[in-house]
Parts: C-alpha cells; structure tokens; sequence
C-alpha cells in the first residue's frame, strides 16, 4: 500500500467552501478519503468539482463563530480519521484603522478559538478511537509578525497562537496516537487574498510569486496520510523561501 493513500479514511475540512479548503478537499478525494466538508456557506461547488472520485461526500453548514457550532459539528460529522481545520477570515487593517476592534475579535474567534474548541471536541474522541491526524493552517506572518503592509496584529497574532496550539495537542496527545501538526503558508493565490494589492509583496518573493492552493493543499494532504506517521508537532512551512528558519 502507498504511504499516500487515504482509501476508507473519513476526514473532516473546515472552510470547504473554497480556497485551499476547497482545493484540499479534491487532493484527499483524489487519494481515496472519504470527506466531510464544512463551510458557513453550502459546500455544494466543492463537492461538484470533486467528480465521482469522491464517492459520496458529507455536507455540515455550520458558522464556526458560533461557540456551540464545534460541539455541533462534531456530533454531526461523528467518528473521524483526520481533521484539516482551515477555515479562517483574513482582514489585514492596522490597529489604528476604524472598526479594528470588531474586526480583531471576528479574526480571533474564527481563526484560533474555533479552532480550539473543535481540537476540543475531535481529538479526545479520536484518542479514545486509537488515533487520528489533525492539521491546522496556520501563517507564514506566524513567524515574521506580518509579511507585507497591512497585516494586523489581530491577524499575526491569530496564527501565533494557532501554531502554538499545535505544539501543545502534539504534546499532550501524540502518546495517544493522535498526530497534530500545522502548514504555515505564505501569499497564496485564493479568493479571500487577490481583493488585496500584493504586488510589492511579490516583487520581493524568492520566486515571484504566489502559491498556487495545490501547492498548499499538498503538504496538508501528506500529514493526513501513512506517510507522515512520524511527523508530530511540526510547523510544516510552505512559502517559497519567502520565510526560511535557521
């Protein structure tokens, strides 16, 4: 059997709707995952452009804002193999602009207290089921505090402590068999990102330009498959130089 084979694996996407979700989800379809896809909106265009590959794909519309959505969620998905929680807002404003702080607090809630609490609810349950995989996609501005004009503290700070909340489910659960690691992506070409002006962002990028959402959607794929059963707590970074640690 592959390393990379997913067949008779249920695996749960957040943030299904599109973007690297949507994307994501069509890599695990395409390595025989079978797939619960989650989204405040219908995920309806995701699951039409998975084909037949997919076989029968699960629906859940749920708001990730709501505090009791993760319980909700949990319970409608019921028992699964992985989890890429990727569903996340991107507002980049600077502390000092109008509305900041409702903004601030929609940024925090949906990309790292949602997340938290559906952690809260899907790893215990796959502890008790032997195992389990959860990726978190976290930010290249995790690392560098904010890759280009614009990024809030609200937003950097978001992805900090998701990627810190990898480190501590790993800790605390990989003796349990539960693997939790993270992608940290740099600029990548979806929807909730082109609306902004990155041009001199990317005029400075080691490879001129953005990630495609395959190229993210790969490496997440990887640490849900057989092939990354030794990989656990780790901060996957997938930016095209655009950030390299020491």
């Amino acid at each position: 059997m592959s390393g990379f084979d997913l067949s008779g694996k249920t695996i749960l996407v957040t943030g299904a709707a599109g973007g690297i979700g949507a994307v994501t989800a069509q890599v695990l379809a395409g390595l025989g995952a079978k797939l619960v896809l989650t989204d405040r909106v219908s995920c309806a265009a995701t699951i039409a452009g998975l084909g037949e590959k997919a076989g029968s794909p699960r629906e859940i519309i749920v708001d990730l804002l709501d505090g009791e959505a993760p319980r909700r969620l949990s319970e409608l998905a019921g028992p699964i193999d992985a989890a890429v929680l990727g569903a996340g807002i991107y507002r980049p404003v600077d502390w000092d602009a109008d509305g900041w702080e409702e903004i601030a607090e929609t940024t925090l809630s949906l990309n790292l207290m949602a997340p938290m609490r559906l952690a809260r609810e899907l790893v215990p349950a796959m502890a008790a089921r032997g195992g389990g995989r959860v990726v978190l996609v976290g930010s290249i501005v995790a690392a560098t505090g904010g890759s280009f004009p614009g990024v809030g503290p609200h937003y950097a700070a978001s992805k900090g402590g998701l990627h810190t909340l990898v480190r501590w489910l790993a800790a605390r659960f990989g003796g349990q068999g539960v693997l939790v690691n993270g992608v940290a992506p740099g600029i990548t070409d979806t929807a909730m990102v082109g609306v902004h002006d990155l041009s001199a962002a990317l005029a400075r990028h080691p490879l001129g330009r953005a990630a495609r959402p395959e190229e993210i959607a790969w490496p997440i794929a990887f640490l849900c498959s057989p092939a990354a059963s030794f990989v656990s707590g780790a901060i996957l970074d997938v930016n095209g130089g655009a950030m390299m640690r020491p």
